[in-house]
């Protein structure tokens, strides 16, 4: 009888511990998730992940501190997540544990992470390791290689190698995939310009072209110079105009750097992330598929602001953001410097593997625009890795065909920059910047491999090279090919010498095109330089700047959107997405009635944290100016349309439950109706939420003419927790029918009525910018034959529509 109980009790007890999930037998001895090195790289924490798929149950993480602040605390955040298809999935979902460490963390032993109150079973996992805050450092080892079965990222994003750490399990299983999907329908939204220019659809771009891409030359070194302290040339000048050329005024005080005009971001670091995300999704929505940072000065690589770059753009792709690609370009000039960084950027990032996802491939290799030549690979084994790591593509000297940079009074040729013979017999040479018509970088068939298209260039048909506030230099407003500048008011505005040199490189159909620039900013000022007195050599004004990040001043963002057509010019686009078909929505329902309907409107979400940095130091204070901004609070992520016989019907979506409700500014909905000509704000007709929301309805407005409106009439209104809907009747939008197309947007927290740049700075938009969604009920891509015959009719009229409207002069890509 005792023998039965006794054994009635043991089968009772395993059922107990079956069915609660906990088998302390199946809780392993310690094991690596490294194996004995090859190397190791003592590294300093942000972020850290290890992926891991355990064959038992586990109780603790062990992770290995090489090194800690003494006396100085560190905040670390712990997570453990249950793997879920890819990391961006993972970590959107639900943590399996969570804990933060405030304290001083022991050197050079192993710290444990206890997790007996979870025990987790077997399973795929995703450990997440942050630094939070905190006065300290601490530092970890990375083992190489890499264990089998064990997958180590920084920051969110793949790397080589193993984290020094241990888990209590009897073994390790194979990994699943990781595969981030980013967005790539930016392309379908539509935008109009402030000159009302719009952006082309499909029936303009063509469909997409796979195998056509562009490259956008980017400056990192906005931290390297912020405390020299700055001034701006263009606020200078407007009190004291007649100092241009006067190298010994006061007014110009001394030293610091000259910024042209000032960033829509204010006077920013490269290290200040909030700049960074706003930087990343502008450029993905432009199409942009990789930046190159100017290296070409001396011997700094900026490597730290690059690291900073590369954490925010690896986050950002957590939130679906398809951010460009990075490359590099290093000094033109000298090849010893060239060795010097080839050596550092291949030590702290490609050779540890760091943010492999990011780099930019071309056929095959990691490319960096540069001549390796001073490396030595016969006796340097790093060396030797080098060459046979990257694709080296020099850059060029030379801005004209002939090879002429400077010339004298009489046009005799001075300066030339011709690429040594034994550097182009080997090479492929890449341009940066040139003079229309553009220098063609030839693959070895005599196809062409790349071009390069820039908004302004320091040169005159005189003497060549000069700085950019001498005489008759070639500004955005030039034309090389007419020869003159254009007169028009606000000339400056339409960029005329841009669209030259982009309707030359997609005539070329080249398989890149390399755009110079996006944020250089900067210049120095010199007493003589290129034949000009108190000379600027690269940047001056808005006219003679090459910039196309959005300014403070006149420029605005007109840059911005003439290169995001002419890329979906060269690359085409994907057509807008099909409206499903009618349906009535009961906006009080506590049913989801949406989820039948499409399209759904996508909007990066993780873009509406906090900013509070420092920027550069005034030269007028010399005090570093400090940004803040905490308008961001609702973070949409995606919106609907939907319609039957009398109404419309809007849906908006945040990432946590909506507030703000009746506040100034809140969740707004902005609305064009397609092919109205009517009096407009920015192109759009009416506007939701201006003014505030009382017992469940709000005030659809009409605009009379800019930011002036008037009321059409009350509309009803359901906000339940993340979302919120809007049920307009279609007369209040002159809408009769079902055959119609709705552009539209939303905004949250807006600060400063009636300017849309607040759209880039303030609270949350979706789309960004000046972007809208389409909803079409209907197809209106038009035939082949009338595209053919309306880009025929184009051509003809192109003489005399090319300075009013660059964006239709398109030449068909040869087949």
């Amino acid at each position: 009888m005792k023998k039965l109980c006794f054994a009635l009790t043991v089968i009772l007890v395993g059922a107990i511990f079956t069915i609660i999930g906990f088998n302390a037998e199946e809780v392993g001895e310690d094991m690596d998730l490294f194996i004995e090195p090859e190397k190791v790289v003592q590294t300093r924490l942000t972020g850290l992940c290890v992926q891991f798929n355990a064959t038992s149950s586990f109780s603790k993480i062990d992770i290995f501190i090489a090194n800690a602040s003494v006396n100085r605390n560190c905040i670390v955040e712990f997570k453990l997540y249950k793997w879920d298809e890819n990391i961006a999935k993972t970590v959107n979902g639900k943590p399996v544990h969570c804990e933060k460490r405030d304290e001083f963390f022991p050197r050079n032993t192993y710290y444990t992470w206890d997790l007996s109150s979870v025990m987790p079973k077997k399973g795929e996992y995703l450990f997440v390791m942050e630094k939070m805050g905190g006065n300290g450092f601490l530092d970890v080892n990375i083992m190489y290689p890499e264990k089998e079965n064990v997958r180590l990222y920084e920051n969110f994003s793949e790397r080589f190698g193993s984290l020094k750490m241990r888990i209590n399990t009897k073994g390790l299983d194979k990994l699943s995939d990781n595969s981030i999907e980013l967005f790539d329908g930016f392309d379908t939204w539509v935008a109009t310009d402030g000159l009302g220019r719009e952006v082309p659809s499909t029936q303009i771009s063509g469909k997409v072209r796979n195998d056509k891409y562009v490259g956008l030359f980017f400056h990192t070194w906005h931290t390297h110079n912020h405390a020299k302290g700055m001034r701006n040339i263009t606020e200078i000048l407007k009190e004291h105009p007649e100092i241009v050329h006067d190298w010994d005024s006061e007014h110009w005080g001394t030293g610091g750097v000259f910024f042209w005009n000032e960033p829509i971001y204010g006077y920013y670091r490269t290290d200040d992330r909030w700049v960074l995300r706003k930087q990343a999704e502008m450029l993905a929505n432009a199409g942009v598929d990789a930046i190159f940072f100017d290296n070409t000065n001396n011997e700094l690589t900026f490597v730290d602001e690059v690291l900073v770059l590369l954490e925010v753009f690896a986050k950002a792709r957590l939130d679906g953001v398809k951010t460009p690609q990075i490359s590099f370009i290093l000094p033109i000039f000298d090849y010893d410097f060239v060795a010097t960084q080839l050596r550092e950027l291949y030590r702290e990032i490609y050779s540890q593997g760091r943010y492999k996802d990011l780099w930019f491939y071309w056929k095959g290799k990691p490319l960096i625009m540069c001549y390796p030549g001073k490396l030595n690979p016969q006796t340097d084994l790093v060396d030797a890795e080098i060459m046979e790591f990257f694709n080296f593509r020099p850059p060029n000297h030379s801005h004209t065909w002939d090879n002429v940079q400077v010339r004298d009074e009489n046009g005799n040729p001075l300066i030339y920059g011709a690429i040594q013979p034994e550097i182009k017999k080997n090479y492929i040479i890449w341009n940066w910047i040139s003079i229309y018509p553009q220098l063609i970088a030839r693959n070895p068939d005599g196809t062409p491999e790349q071009v390069t298209v820039s908004v302004a260039q320091n040169w005159n048909a005189k003497r060549g090279l000069t700085a950019m506030n001498g005489e008759n230099v070639y500004g955005r407003h030039y034309s090389v090919k007419e020869g003159k500048y254009d007169t028009r008011k606000n000339a400056k505005l339409y960029g005329v010498n841009f669209q030259e040199q982009w309707d030359y490189a997609i005539e070329i159909d080249p398989e890149i095109i390399f755009i110079t620039g996006w944020n250089e900013w900067v210049a120095g000022r010199f007493e003589e330089w290129g034949g000009v007195k108190n000379a600027f050599p690269d940047q001056f004004s808005d006219e003679y700047s090459r910039d196309i990040e959005p300014s403070k001043g006149d420029l605005k963002d007109h840059y911005y959107y003439q290169m995001v057509s002419n890329i979906r010019r060269f690359k085409g686009t994907k057509p807008v997405p099909k409206a499903s078909g009618k349906k009535t929505i009961d906006i009080y329902s506590d049913e989801d009635m949406w989820k039948d309907v499409s399209p759904n409107f996508f909007a990066y979400k993780g873009n509406t944290f906090d900013r509070d940095f420092n920027g550069y130091v005034d030269k007028k204070t010399n005090k570093p100016i400090s940004y803040e901004n905490r308008t961001g609070r609702n973070d949409l992520v995606s919106a609907k349309v939907a319609r039957d016989n009398e109404f419309v019907y809007f849906m908006v979506e945040c990432t946590e439950n909506i507030v703000g409700e009746g506040d100034k500014s809140w969740m707004r909905l902005f609305i064009e109706i397609g092919g109205r000509q009517d009096a407009n704000w920015e192109s759009f007709h009416y506007v939701v939420n201006r003014q505030k929301t009382s017992n469940g309805t709000a005030v659809l407005e009409k605009s009379t003419g800019g930011w002036n409106w008037e009321e059409v009439g009350l509309v009803e209104y359901s906000l339940k927790g993340k979302r919120l809907q809007i049920k307009v009747p279609k007369f209040m939008l002159g809408i009769k029918g079902d055959k119609f197309v709705i552009n539209f947007k939303w905004s949250d927290n807006m600060q400063v009525d009636g300017d849309i740049m607040d759209f880039y700075i303030n609270g949350d938009v979706a789309p960004n910018g000046r972007f809208k969604y389409q909803y079409a009920t209907y197809s209106y891509e038009k035939s082949p034959l009338t595209r053919i015959a309306t880009l025929v009719l184009a051509s003809i009229v192109m003489a005399t529509v090319i300075l009013k409207n660059p964006f239709m002069n398109r030449r068909m890509p040869e087949k």
